[in-house]
């Protein structure tokens, strides 16, 4: 079992998204993920699975504010 972390990138600096959170739950983050799409106001955004390097398979939610949240896992 890993380290699940949520990460937000913002609409003007995509390529430096910020640590938002860490937990060893990601359906914890998952939810704090949603708290912070209502909080941009995107109450329909969803998860979408996203395949990423090292053949793990991370979480993507895109806000129509133009913020991506991500949920990256962290392997021992």
């Amino acid at each position: 079992m890993g380290i699940f972390r949520l990460v937000l990138a913002h609409p003007r600096s995509p390529e430096a998204p910020r640590l938002v959170a860490e937990h060893l739950d990601p359906v914890w983050l998952k939810q704090r993920g949603y708290e912070i799409a209502r909080s941009l106001g995107d109450e329909g955004a969803l998860w979408t699975p996203q395949a990423s390097t090292g053949g793990r398979h991370d979480l993507s939610l895109r806000c129509r504010s133009g913020h991506a949240l991500a949920i990256l896992t962290e392997q021992p």
